[in-house]
């Protein structure tokens, strides 16, 4: 999987504001980024009266909008979907995930503080805590980058979490959670599920192949 990073902080600390300035650094530098902005309410997004929001009251499971420049997909869930499984199933091809939120889990964090807005940063700082963003200096023994020093922050992304993490070339998910593949098993995958498919008419120059096996225990 892509290396995941969450941005955390209080309300109105500015964690957006940040980030759509982090985003086209990244992106400049030639890097896939990926988001996720964590939700605890029901599932909203959608307008109200257009064709997709109609198809989804009727009654459809998944709802699907495809353009030439996009995709975007509605889907019923269960339960809240892991971030193992949401970086698993979407974001194969990505660089860096950012998460916005999350801050109970045991993701690396990078908090967010603006003392214009709060007195104090989050309580209970544990080690996922990697760094800091801030308008203040003196708030934190990490490192700390001010909230428009967004190439020092990129630099720092780059050589903590994107440079030591190349992207594999194959990936394993099982009942939606991913699978560790060490090299030899990753190039064994890889080689013999190509050369199968290679040998299908029509799939000479695969560049991406994607397999989806369903097991109906009652079958």
């Amino acid at each position: 999987m892509p290396p995941v990073i969450a941005f955390i902080g209080k309300p109105d600390s500015g964690k957006t504001t940040l980030l759509e300035k982090l985003i086209p650094e990244l992106r400049g530098r030639g890097y896939r980024i990926g988001t996720i902005k964590h939700h605890v309410h029901a599932f909203e997004m959608d307008k109200p009266g257009k064709d997709t929001w109609r198809h989804k009251q009727a009654g459809a499971n998944t709802v699907a909008l495809s353009s030439p420049t996009g995709l975007g997909i509605i889907r019923d869930v269960a339960g809240d979907l892991t971030i193992e499984e949401l970086v698993g199933r979407y974001y194969g091809d990505i660089d860096l995930v950012i998460a916005e939120g999350y801050k109970r889990l045991s993701l690396p964090k990078i908090e967010v503080f603006r003392s214009a807005q709060h007195e104090a940063p989050l309580p209970d700082r544990d080690d996922t805590w990697v760094a800091m963003v801030s308008d203040t200096d003196g708030v934190t023994d990490l490192p700390c980058f001010g909230l428009e020093d967004v190439a020092g922050l990129a630099d720092f992304l780059e050589e903590r979490f994107i440079t030591p993490f190349p992207k594999q070339k194959t990936s394993l998910l099982v009942n939606g959670q991913p699978v560790y593949l060490n090299a030899f098993v990753e190039s064994f995958l890889r080689q013999a599920i190509t050369g199968m498919t290679c040998s299908l008419k029509g799939c000479q120059d695969p560049r991406e192949i994607i397999i989806t096996i369903r097991q109906d225990p009652q079958e």
